[in-house]
């Protein structure tokens, strides 16, 4: 018979000779646990790189231009070194190693540096990435990319997504100080960057995060000095979609002689530029200035080309433009016919807002209280919410916050209350919850990773050693492809996502499918590379230094004629997805004579429409302005439509809006829903034209990351547009598995795939036969 003092220490001895079996259970259980979770694949594992011992730092990086960048583009880099002659490491830096927005490391091979070409570009992932230079497995230099600056055109810095980025040839005209506020301590909202000639890029990609680039007239020594490649670089940058600022007064005799392309560009002869003495009221009417100018010299520019902006008069009275904008390929270039550095317009008190208003929104700050009404994503970009659409695949299981909450209640239940009532009280054996228990833990577990299987997946494809490993990997993929037959140019665009069921580690090229090969003379460039990054525009989580669980992969780019550029041993984690994007520059083979015609004083086209390609366009549009013609549903390849009268016409905005009009003069529009991920085509369709459909006022999303893709401003009067989708992709995505078990040909993933190409046809007025 126990005491009265014993009582109390049974008491307390019962529930922690209870706790002491509950902890000892668990740890048995997540034993077991760590035992039936299969280990990653062999070839997945990440392996570190050995690397030998760095060698001392010498010479200098030059990062972007003048030190800016942007993260997630190509940046151009340029290492100096002061021992060499030539001031450039030209037999050393090969590959340049840096994190992608998944903080995994890139490695960026290209050909070693030369006198021609100077430069090596990679894509930074973030602020301040790592920037490791390799020379076979040796560390030669290790660097990290600038900070983002307070005031990013003082100093070397990233430019933040959303900040206009401005590269300035000669006089910035003022530029630099707009938002800057001495008073209330704020900085410029705009970043400008001023390079001396041997800074700029000998690529078109090292332009990739400019917006903007101001040609002075007093920087004609600059251009002068520029070699072969950083002239065809900028070139081709505005040509495939680039914008340019230009003034031609007094001094364009001396800037044609430094530049000729821009002259072989512009609708303008070089050879017999005339100058004349023009009268500035039109200026300050345009400007609204009470500020008076004086005459200044300026270039006649043509009265039927480009749309005008500024028309004045020179000073004997002769009605000419004193500003308009020219459609070059797929950029733009502005014109004024003034030396705006002079002192007439340099002490001008107005130059500022003349130049802000002949550039228009690019320097209008965005107003961010219509992107406070969204808050349904964790995205504010156009580009977030295509990333969360080609980031859905049938393969891969989801489960709700409720079906979570549920297992663990179940397994609550089994180790509490069901595991005490059952062995305890009704079978009177508590140690056999020893065995109950891991059985219960083993078969919740089995349940789960049954349930997690691929929804698709097979016998055949879920034995990796059989070689069905294809079946498990995914890619969606977003291709655009566009073509300017004026100045006969081509740019493609492809977004895809890889998504891998189990680990896996391959190789990925992109190579011209056989709708590119139909419409193609010569393909320039190709390249394959990383795409995206942490922030608010794609919805991403801001990761902290390296993953180090993968190894690096490799971003190849040959030097031919023709550059190429894929990835090498991509790895991916089980159930995971990697970004990459695709861009190309190709020389179009087209028809000649291809043109449409409109009717005199009016809006509307008229005459015939014929397929020039090789291949059917799917739910086709024309749009010339604000009026689309809707095409057939298969527009097939050499197709001919006698007559476009006999289209269904409709305003575009109403089109991309979808709106319909009601009884009573009234119209409904479809409300933008940010957060659906199930139209692939409607996604794409809004990126191409979102300025056409009224911006963020529509969408209350920006558009910044993918800005490049919108091409409502080539809705002009003298070009309409042939937009269609394809059946087929332009590009072939081949991926090679790697590792023992596998079959090494290359295969194509199967995935959810959209298409469409936008085609720029010259419109010309009908002339009146008397």
């Amino acid at each position: 018979m126990k005491t009265i003092q014993e009582q109390p220490l049974a008491f307390w001895a019962q529930p922690r000779a209870r706790l002491a079996k509950l902890v000892t259970r668990l740890f048995l259980v997540f034993a077991i646990g760590l035992a039936v979770i299969p280990a990653p694949a062999e070839e997945a594992r990440p392996q570190q790189q050995a690397r030998g011992p760095q060698q001392q730092a010498r010479g200098a990086i030059q990062y972007g231009i003048t030190g800016h960048y942007r993260v997630g583009c190509w940046t151009a880099i340029r290492w100096l070194d002061a021992e060499k002659s030539s001031g450039i490491a030209s037999d050393q830096a090969a590959v340049m190693e840096t994190l992608d927005g998944d903080g995994m490391r890139a490695q960026y091979q290209q050909p070693p540096a030369s006198e021609e070409h100077q430069f090596f570009y990679a894509i930074p992932g973030s602020e301040a990435a790592p920037l490791t230079i390799l020379s076979g497995d040796q560390a030669v230099l290790t660097h990290r990319f600038p900070e983002q600056a307070k005031s990013p055109s003082r100093a070397p810095s990233a430019i933040p997504l959303g900040m206009p980025w401005i590269v300035s040839v000669g006089d910035s005209l003022g530029v630099e100080t707009i938002g800057a506020n001495e008073i209330l301590n704020r900085e410029a909202a705009v970043a400008v960057s001023k390079p001396r000639a041997d800074e700029f890029p000998d690529a078109a990609v090292g332009y990739e995060g400019v917006d903007l680039i101001i040609i002075s007239s007093d920087g004609h020594q600059i251009l002068e000095s520029l070699n072969g490649k950083q002239a065809e670089a900028i070139k081709h940058w505005l040509l495939g979609g680039g914008r340019i600022f230009i003034t031609l007064g007094g001094q364009t005799q001396q800037l044609a002689a430094s530049a000729p392309w821009i002259f072989d560009l512009l609708p303008l002869d070089r050879d017999s530029s005339t100058i004349r003495s023009m009268d500035p009221s039109a200026i300050e009417t345009y400007t609204s200035s009470q500020q008076p100018l004086k005459n200044f010299d300026g270039l006649l520019l043509p009265r039927d080309r480009g749309r005008i902006l500024i028309s004045g008069r020179t000073a004997r009275r002769v009605s000419t433009p004193l500003a308009a904008e020219y459609v070059v390929g797929l950029g733009r270039v502005t014109v004024i016919a003034a030396d705006l550095h002079d002192p007439n317009f340099a002490t001008w008190p107005d130059r500022l807002a003349l130049v802000t208003r002949l550039i228009g929104s690019l320097l209008v700050p965005p107003d961010d209280n219509l992107m406070a009404t969204n808050r349904a994503t964790a995205f504010n970009d156009l580009a977030g919410q295509m990333r969360a659409t080609l980031d859905q695949f049938p393969l891969k299981r989801k489960f709700g916050f409720s079906i979570v909450a549920l297992i663990l209640m179940a397994l609550i239940a089994a180790i509490g209350p069901l595991d005490y009532l059952l062995i305890n009280r009704v079978l009177g054996r508590p140690l056999l919850g020893w065995l109950t228990f891991p059985l219960a833990a083993i078969a919740l577990s089995a349940l789960l990773m049954f349930q997690s299987r691929p929804a698709s997946a097979d016998k055949s494809a879920v034995d990796t050693q059989s070689g069905g490993t294809d079946q498990l990997i995914r890619c969606n993929r977003m291709e655009v492809v566009d073509i300017d037959a004026i100045d006969n140019v081509g740019r493609g665009f492809a977004w895809s996502f890889l998504y891998s069921h189990p680990a896996a580690r391959f190789d990925v090229s992109v190579d011209p499918g056989p709708p590119l090969d139909g419409i193609t003379a010569s393909d320039d460039s190709m390249v394959t590379a990383p795409f995206g990054y942490p922030g608010r525009a794609f919805g991403g989580i801001q990761m902290e230094g390296e993953d180090a669980r993968f190894p690096s992969y490799r971003v190849t780019m040959d030097g031919g004629e023709n550059t190429r550029g894929r990835l090498v041993d991509l790895s991916l984690a089980p159930r995971s997805s990697k970004s990459l994007a695709t861009r190309f520059v190709f020389t179009p083979q087209l028809p000649a004579g291809l043109l449409m015609t409109r009717r005199s004083g009016s809006e509307l086209l008229e005459g015939s429409l014929v397929n020039p390609f090789p291949f059917d366009l799917l739910d086709g549009m024309l749009i010339y302005r604000n009026l689309v013609y809707l095409l057939p549903t298969r527009f097939p390849a050499g197709g001919k439509i006698d007559s476009v009268d006999t289209l269904r016409q409709k305003n575009f905005r109403w089109q991309l809006s979808r709106q319909t009009a009601l009884k009573k003069n009234k119209t409904e529009s479809e409300q933008w829903d940010p957060s659906r991920f199930d139209r692939l085509q409607r996604v794409t369709e809004m990126l191409l034209f979102h300025t056409a459909v009224g911006g963020s006022r529509y969408t209350f999303l920006h558009d910044d990351p993918l800005a490049a893709l919108d091409l409502s401003s080539l809705l002009v009067e003298d070009r309409c547009m042939l937009v269609g989708g394809l059946r087929e992709s332009c590009t072939d995505l081949k991926l090679t598995l790697k590792g023992s078990q596998v079959d090494p040909s290359p295969i194509s993933p199967g995935g959810q795939k959209h298409t469409l190409i936008r085609l720029i046809i010259p419109v010309e007025a009908k002339r009146l036969t008397p």
